[in-house]
């Protein structure tokens, strides 16, 4: 059955969402830290473009402030192109992540202009770019709650939240993706 808008229009449903479940220990075991952190998730979409798969996560290099992060090509770029080589083109571009520290995993006004970006710069390669937001600590003493959401832009303004569907076993191109050095996790 098609979703449906609030005045009863039909709307092209979210694409289904998979997500390995190394990216999710990965993103789930950041350090605390008042500043902001981010990286780019790889991955692949299906041909049909209604399943999209994230293999990958880039670890977060530099920082930002309390209240954002730019998540550039420094850093980033260099590991997307040995993923690239590594699986032969299979593994591409599919979003970025970033960190809310002590505020919600909720995409802010920011996010949603960095989100239309994506999808509408050529470079990025997607029009229906994925955004992962960790809520994490700004204090290691903290007691605030981790949480990671998921979000797709449709490319027609919408981000919508996905709920992943987690799977531990990579396609055999993805396996071929250098390890990279991630911050020590989070106890």
């Amino acid at each position: 059955m098609p979703a449906l808008d609030r005045s009863g229009s039909q709307v092209a449903e979210p694409p289904t969402l998979w997500v390995h479940d190394e990216v999710l220990a990965r993103l789930a075991g950041l350090p605390a830290r008042p500043w902001e952190v981010g990286g780019w998730l790889l991955g692949f979409w299906t041909g049909a473009e209604r399943d999209v798969f994230v293999t990958h996560a880039t670890p977060p290099v530099g920082r930002g402030t309390p209240f954002g992060v730019r998540v550039a090509g420094r850093g980033h770029r260099d590991r997307f192109d040995d993923a690239w080589d590594a699986s032969g083109g299979h593994i591409t571009f599919v979003g970025d992540w970033h960190t809310h520290p002590g505020c919600p995993a909720t995409p802010s006004q920011r996010d949603a202009t960095a989100l239309r970006q994506l999808a509408d710069g050529p470079d990025y390669g997607t029009s229906q770019p994925i955004a992962a937001i960790t809520q994490t600590p700004r204090w290691p003493f903290s007691a605030f709650p981790r949480e990671t959401r998921w979000y797709v832009f449709d490319g027609e303004n919408v981000i919508d939240e996905v709920e992943p569907r987690i799977v531990s076993t990579l396609p055999e191109q993805a396996h071929a993706v250098p390890h990279w050095q991630w911050p020590r996790p989070a106890p």
